[in-house]
């Protein structure tokens, strides 16, 4: 009878175990220590997942169970971890440099960098990407940073230290000016309707910039052939994948790498014009498929973009399903200036839990925006509990 009650017991207390939630928390590093900051950390074989903060620190709920979870970051050779989660924990990662070969690629006098050809193939297929998921839904977490990095004394005549003071910054007039998250459903349905719910969302401070606080404002696609920046740009900025990129580009082969048994090529971005709309910087294109694997890329004010002096775009994508990749976090860092002062910061969203058949229909889309009750009312501890992507240090004082 003791031992019947003894299993019963363990019986009891694993079924509880199995039924709670657990959070997960580690530091993504490089070889060296330092941090590895937005590394993208995903359950393998789902949506699931989220992105270190600019310290490389993340956390992630989970139930209890085995895991195998996915660590990567532009520039790393992606890492997996096996878990078997059944309490709080800890489990820091450190990331390898990714080496990209050039697999003795040969370039004759006169001839044309191997870059060209696999751009071709890359362009040829941009209508197919651009239209192989006919709709999905996905849950939003953004959080959005701008900092005063540097400032004069006075201004106009005020005491531009004093005020500063009263705002938090420190006594060389630095700090965070404004902090926000916001959690959304995005909907979407081709060609181009969206419509979401703003679920909640959280700000401190003044927005003196720009802000990326919809995940309608967030969306970035390289396949499509401009994009459309209201506000940041007063011209369409050219995809490097565009149907007409040839004309605005040169490329160059850095070389490739193996991720899950797929080539992945490393491919330079580089502007024929510099007065043109056009990106600078990196990306990287699957080998056969074809498709974007991530970018790396930034604009400068030789592209005549407003507020900023450069603008760094960063995204990453995960498979869904068996074919079909989708965005894991796109990431927007500026640095600007006016009149003495300097500012910098970032804007972040990370999708989860992609739903590429969800039913939608165009009825769907008569309102391109829901603001849940109380959006801005839920408290510290929901916070707590909900934001995928930590607070630094300095973003939990602000």
């Amino acid at each position: 009878m003791k031992s019947a009650f003894t299993v019963l017991a363990f019986l009891i207390f694993t079924m509880n175990a199995w039924a709670q939630n657990f959070l997960l928390r580690g530091k993504v590093t490089d070889e060296q220590g330092t941090p590895v900051p937005f590394a993208s950390v995903y359950l393998k074989n789902s949506s699931k997942g989220t992105s270190a903060n600019s310290e490389g620190e993340f956390q992630l709920k989970l139930a209890a169970g085995k895991y195998d979870l996915v660590f990567k970051a532009i520039g790393y050779r992606q890492q997996e971890s096996e878990l078997i989660l059944n309490a709080d924990q800890s489990l820091d990662v450190k990331l390898q440099t990714e080496i990209y070969q050039l697999n003795e690629v040969l370039i004759p006098a006169n001839g044309e960098d191997p870059a060209y050809a696999i751009m071709r193939k890359a362009i040829r297929k941009r209508k197919a990407h651009l239209r192989e998921v006919s709709s999905y839904t996905t849950e939003v977490y953004i959080k959005g940073m701008q900092k005063l990095l540097a400032a004069p004394k006075k201004f106009l005549g005020k005491d531009v230290a004093k005020m500063g003071k009263e705002m938090g910054l420190d006594s060389n007039r630095r700090g965070i000016i404004y902090l926000s998250e916001s959690e959304s459903k995005l909907s979407y349905i081709q060609p181009d309707h969206f419509r979401e719910e703003m679920i909640s969302s959280k700000v401190s401070g003044s927005n003196r910039a720009f802000s990326f606080n919809r995940a309608s404002d967030m969306k970035v696609n390289f396949y499509e052939n401009m994009q459309f920046w209201e506000g940041l740009s007063n011209r369409p900025i050219i995809s490097p994948l565009a149907e007409n990129a040839l004309f605005y580009y040169n490329y160059k082969y850095l070389g490739s790498a193996t991720e899950n048994g797929l080539p992945v090529n490393k491919i330079q971005v580089i502007p024929k014009r510099n007065s043109d709309p056009v990106f600078r910087g990196i990306i990287y294109i699957l080998e056969d498929s074809w498709r974007l694997h991530s970018a790396d890329l930034y604009l400068t004010k030789a592209a005549n973009i407003n507020f900023v002096d450069t603008l760094k775009i960063n995204q990453q994508f995960i498979p869904v399903g068996n074919k079909v990749w989708m965005p894991s976090s796109v990431k927007f860092d500026f640095t600007g200036g006016l009149l003495g002062f300097r500012f910098g910061g970032y804007f972040i969203a990370v999708y989860k839990n992609y739903d590429l058949q969800p039913g939608l229909a165009l009825k769907d889309f008569k309102e391109v925006l829901r603001i849940a009750k109380e959006v801005n009312k839920k408290d510290f501890n929901y916070w707590a509990q909900s934001r995928p992507v930590p607070l630094t240090e300095e973003e939990r004082k602000d």
